[in-house]
């Protein structure tokens, strides 16, 4: 009873000191990141509702009955403390929310009418968005501005301010979070801190030249609450599921593996040796390693909110050897094997990998492809998923398809994991994706670790990019990469093509800053997905065509799922066709230096061919 008395006297503390903080919070502006933050008060309120009602129920709640649900504390927290400056001067503070808004019914930020922002004619646009200017006068100090939105919808909000008295002369000071920046409205000028977002193309004459905090338009979803919450139709149980290989160092030596449980199993081992002939586990002759274990919580996922995630990296591997693994809740349950893996072999050898666009959607028809991928090419070494693993990377359930329908797959053979953008899909923090893979962390330090990374495997080197990341970020190391290899071969896989499926789809950052790297250092194929369909290029080389492969490199886009997109026409593309799912068998043969590349439709129907000679 003490313990318990004890729990609830702190709970009671703990919720005075942030009416307090709240309160001087949302009567002042002043925000405090190291008081609760936005965060945490949404993880609160995201438990606390799925808790307290059904599914059906949860799901067909309005904002204005959330906001209800809404503690006095967490609405002030969400209503003040989501961007954070400093002022010297009194101002005049224009939120200028996305014009959608505008049209819904309560209109969102909720917060804008609370604290006394009242609607005005100033409108900014940016690219096809407009924004209509809601304004308050704020004292010199610190001013706290509150959340984009409580469904995740529509763009993130900008801010303009300017002096109440125009001979006063504004800063603006200890903005927070700190990577957000400050300029002023003018036609060309960005609203919001991404480089790469549409800049301001037109607004009203009395904008001009005022003060912008440009916020980060990424946060945008950092409040969702509205229709979030699901159910998985494959539940985590007593025994090991989605086990899966994946590497986190030396592929010659070392091998990771990922497997789930529920929660009342709090151990995990594995069990492994070289394969030989037998197919069973010899546990008195194995190598037995603990794994570490973590609670994945995701309270969204309403049957089945906690599991736990066993991992193992087993080092001191023979190079070109094949090993036989089982896991288990420990030494005493280990039975059946598991899975099996090769190492990558420390001398130059032939080898074979898959490599598949988009799954998405679809897992069960998807299932089918991965069964005909693994029956028609057994020796595959690896699968290369060129992004878009899933449809929705912050949903659990999704995950949960994804590995379920690829059934044994990824325990018989490597996962290398491309980031895609369903991947950071309403994501505000720590991506799924990062807690569901073990991945090397060798790339870059400018985007997140297991992001980009790149491995040797034989004659040949893999570059990983996350081309949701600034592509200019990464040139640096990619050159350096590509450039320190002396590999035969050069493979780069990311998301977004470099040259596009889909008649309304161009990236041409990314082919601005990352083509010339690969035309440097004669990248042999570029594998990608996004646009769900299938193409692939004439050589290409400086943005135009050349007459072998053995001047410029091969573009291949495709989709593994069931969503398709219509096929453009390009005078680039050498092979291309639409509604079809594929994967793709990469074959490397030393003898003759030579590279034999395949596309297999649903029914194992060779669709696509092309040899590279050296």
């Amino acid at each position: 009873m003490r313990n318990v008395s004890s729990h609830r006297t702190l709970k009671n503390h703990y919720a005075v000191l942030i009416a307090l903080i709240a309160g001087i919070i949302f009567a002042s502006g002043v925000t405090a990141h190291e008081f609760p933050s936005v965060h945490d008060v949404v993880a609160g309120a995201r438990e606390r509702l799925s808790n307290a009602m059904p599914l059906e129920e949860l799901n067909k709640l309005s904002i204005d009955q959330i906001v209800a649900q809404l503690t006095e504390e967490e609405r002030q927290v969400l209503g003040a403390s989501h961007v954070r400056f400093e002022v010297n001067v009194p101002v005049r503070v224009y939120v200028l929310i996305d014009s959608k808004f505008t049209k819904s019914d309560p209109v969102e930020p909720f917060w804008l009418k609370e604290r006394g922002f009242e609607e005005t004619t100033l409108s900014l646009r940016c690219g096809a968005d407009r924004f209509i200017g809601f304004m308050k006068a704020f004292d010199a100090g610190v001013i706290g501005l509150g959340v984009n939105s409580l469904s995740g919808d529509n763009r993130h909000y900008c801010v303009a301010l300017e002096p109440q008295d125009k001979r006063d002369t504004l800063e603006i000071l200890n903005i927070y979070p700190a990577y957000q920046t400050v300029d002023v409205v003018k036609k060309g000028n960005r609203a919001f801190s991404d480089p790469e977002t549409e800049p301001i193309l037109a607004f009203s004459p009395e904008l001009e030249g005022m003060t912008l905090v440009q916020v980060d338009p990424w946060r945008h979803r950092d409040a969702r609450l509205a229709c979030i919450y699901t159910e998985t139709k494959f539940p985590a149980k007593d025994t090991p599921d989605q086990i899966v290989l994946t590497w986190s160092d030396n592929p010659q030596t070392t091998q990771t593996i990922q497997w789930r449980t529920n929660t009342k199993v709090n151990t995990g081992v594995i069990a492994y040796m070289e394969a030989g002939e037998s197919g069973e586990i010899v546990v008195e002759e194995a190598t037995v390693i603990a794994a570490q274990t973590q609670e994945l919580y995701t309270p969204r996922v309403l049957n089945d909110q906690r599991v736990h995630r066993h991992t193992v990296t087993l080092t001191g591997l023979k190079p070109g050897t094949s090993y036989k693994f089982a896991v288990a809740d420990g030494i005493d349950s280990i039975k059946d094997v598991s899975g099996t893996f090769t190492t990558a072999p420390d001398a130059v050898q032939p080898f074979s990998f898959v490599y598949m666009g988009d799954p998405q959607v679809g897992f069960e028809r998807w299932a089918t492809l991965i069964r005909h991928a693994e029956t028609e090419r057994p020796d595959a070494s690896f699968c290369i998923i060129a992004g878009d693993l899933v449809n929705r990377g912050s949903d659990r359930d999704d995950w949960d398809d994804f590995f379920c329908n690829a059934g044994n797959y990824f325990a018989r053979r490597p996962i290398i994991p491309v980031i895609g953008n369903h991947e950071y899909h309403l994501s505000s923090g720590k991506l799924l994706y990062n807690d569901l893979f073990t991945l090397l962390k060798n790339g870059p330090d400018t985007v997140p670790p297991q992001h980009a990374y790149s491995f040797e495997y034989s004659n040949a080197l893999f570059v990983i990019l996350d081309s949701n990341q600034s592509p200019r970020d990464q040139v640096a190391w990619l050159d350096a990469t590509l450039g320190s290899s002396d590999a035969t071969w050069k493979f780069v896989s990311f998301h977004h093509p470099i040259y596009s499926s889909s008649p309304k789809r161009d990236n041409p950052i990314h082919r601005a800053q990352w083509m010339p790297v690969f035309d440097k250092h004669h990248v042999d194929m570029v594998l990608q997905g996004h646009d769900h369909a299938y193409l692939r290029t004439f050589p290409m080389k400086n943005n135009e065509r050349v007459d072998s492969p053995a001047e410029g490199t091969l573009y291949v886009v495709s989709v593994s799922g069931t969503k398709m997109y219509d096929l453009g026409e390009f005078d680039y593309a050498d092979k291309a066709f639409a509604d079809t799912s594929t994967y793709q068998a990469i074959d490397i043969e030393i003898a003759g230096n030579r590279l034999v590349y395949k596309a297999h439709d649903m029914d194992g129907k060779c669709v696509d061919e092309v040899i590279i000679e050296k």
